[in-house]
């Protein structure tokens, strides 16, 4: 039973090691999202309030406050953010999969696998092709 312990120990501890990294970016990748996503939100909630507020009495106000520098601001801020959301979404995608492609491309029972399929391709581009209807070759019209 304690060699048992002691190996599964051993073995969380290394899956501790490797994992930590990944943890980390995944971690300070959130903080990020959950930063910028709260303030695009919050420029949002704040220009829909006092420059676009609903009802009939703030379409009448936005009329007047719409195109005030706090407002214009507000805006701009929103669609920065926002965009800044969207592209830290889709860069962390994206750097995720490159990094994961080169990993698995460096592989060497991956290289070893695309050497066995090319060998596998190389003797079949050897072998003649057969005819998918061979009965239709061998009949004969004869009048």
């Amino acid at each position: 039973m304690l060699p048992l312990f002691v190996s599964l120990w051993n073995w969380t501890a290394a899956l501790t090691v490797v994992a930590t990294p990944f943890i980390n970016m995944a971690l300070l990748w959130l903080g990020w999202q959950i930063g910028i996503g709260w303030m695009a939100w919050s420029t949002a909630r704040f220009y829909s309030t006092n420059c676009a507020a609903a009802g009939i009495n703030g379409f009448i106000s936005s009329l007047f406050t719409m195109g005030s520098p706090i407002c214009i601001a507000a805006w701009f801020s929103h669609a920065t953010f926002v965009v800044a959301y969207i592209t830290a979404f889709a860069v962390a995608v994206l750097l995720v999969t490159l990094w994961l492609w080169n990993h698995i491309a460096q592989d060497r029972g991956v290289k070893r696998l695309q050497k066995e399929l090319a060998t596998l391709r190389s003797k079949l581009k050897k072998i003649p092709p057969t005819p998918e209807h061979p009965e239709d070759e061998s009949v004969e019209i004869q009048l």
